[in-house]
């Protein structure tokens, strides 16, 4: 099950949430690309081609796979119930459909395609994620996610610590991404649940003009900035952005993302 702070900050940043998505949204184009061209050399089916999307929040990548899958229909899930409200009154496609459910628990259906832009992170435990959805695709399914990396807002986190230190403090706070996977933990649980796998990084930037703005996208798109969100005193916003002009002349964000696929092979499990 996701963290419930985290189910929170999603529900509460829903009507908001896209058009604060940049890094988001390249990532769902990049990895629309990486599906596709994994899809290539797969065996051509008799019948509608059947696409999962676990926490497929406001539809964001539910429509590029609309739009690129012609053939398919998409079952959207979704632990938050907003984030599935914004993404029902904006597709109107009658091979959509969509449910409020905790996608780490999904355990019946069988589809060719299981695909996930920029969740895997908050979901509590990944390898038994990744078993859940291998065990949902045939020989010949293919599952791929877009996954946020820990050195994601290491800008950010880099700042935290230097004002910390300023003021005599051993340690600041620290971003919410730190505690996400790294590519080696990632390596580890696909290759357990996947006969084949593969991963590859991507990185995008985006500046911000204030540490205010920045701070205000990342909870719009349902991450913390460092600490809980009533720590930061207009004091610590300044000592903060003084630290971080200082370090990169800018506010400057750094979204560290990994795009995974995992292979049930068509011949069998080699």
């Amino acid at each position: 099950m996701v963290d419930p702070a985290v189910l929170r900050r999603f529900s509460a940043g829903a009507a908001r949430y896209e058009a604060n998505a940049h890094a988001q949204r390249l990532s769902a184009v990049d990895l629309l690309a990486y599906t596709r061209s994994s899809l290539e050399d797969a065996p051509k089916r008799g019948r509608a081609f059947k696409i999962l999307e676990p926490g497929c929040g406001t539809g964001l990548y539910t429509r590029m796979l609309l739009d690129a899958f012609q053939d398919a229909s998409v079952f959207g899930v979704d632990i938050s119930e907003a984030m599935v409200r914004v993404a029902k009154r904006g597709i109107d496609d009658p091979r959509a459909r969509f449910a409020v459910a905790d996608a780490e628990e999904i355990t019946r259906g069988s589809y060719d395609l299981v695909t996930s832009n920029a969740a895997f992170q908050w979901f509590l435990s990944l390898p038994r994620t990744l078993a859940r959805m291998a065990s949902l695709l045939p020989a010949g399914g293919l599952l791929t996610f877009s996954f946020f990396g820990p050195e994601t807002y290491a800008e950010l986190d880099a700042a935290l610590r230097a004002s910390a230190l300023r003021r005599g403090a051993k340690e600041g706070g620290r971003v919410a991404a730190v505690a996400f996977h790294s590519r080696e933990e990632i390596f580890d649980a696909l290759s357990a649940a996947f006969p084949r796998w593969d991963v590859v990084e991507r990185r995008y930037h985006q500046e911000f003009p204030t540490l205010a703005d920045l701070l205000r996208s990342i909870r719009y798109t349902g991450t913390r900035g460092g600490g809980a969100r009533e720590s930061w005193s207009p004091g610590k916003l300044a000592r903060v952005e003084e630290a971080y002009r200082e370090r990169d002349r800018g506010i400057m964000a750094t979204y560290q993302v990994f795009l995974c696929r995992g292979v049930i092979p068509a011949g069998g499990t080699g």
